[in-house]
C-alpha cells in the first residue's frame, strides 16, 4: 500500500507539472513520429489477437463442457 502511494503522488506530480506548463516549444520528429504510430499498431494487433485468442480458448472449453454434459446425459439414460 505504501509502494501505491508513492506511485499515486509521483504521478499526481508529474501531471501538475505538465499542466502548469505554458508551451514546450517542442516537435516530435518523423523518425520518432513513425516509431509511436508502429508502437500504436503492434499494440493495437496484440489486443486483437489476444482477444481473438482468448475467445477462441473460452468456445473451446465451452464446447468441451457441453459435450461432456452431453455424454453424460445419453449413458446415463442409455444404461
Amino acid at each position: 500500500m505504501k509502494l501505491f502511494n508513492r506511485a499515486l503522488n509521483l504521478a499526481l506530480a508529474c501531471g501538475c507539472l505538465l499542466t502548469i506548463c505554458q508551451s514546450a516549444n517542442a516537435y516530435i520528429d518523423a523518425g520518432s513520429g513513425s516509431y509511436l504510430l508502429q508502437i500504436l499498431f503492434a499494440g493495437l494487433l496484440g489486443g486483437v489477437y489476444f482477444a481473438k485468442s482468448a475467445f477462441g480458448n473460452l468456445k473451446a472449453a465451452v464446447v468441451r463442457r457441453v459435450n461432456l454434459h452431453k455424454g453424460d446425459d445419453s449413458a446415463a439414460h442409455v444404461g
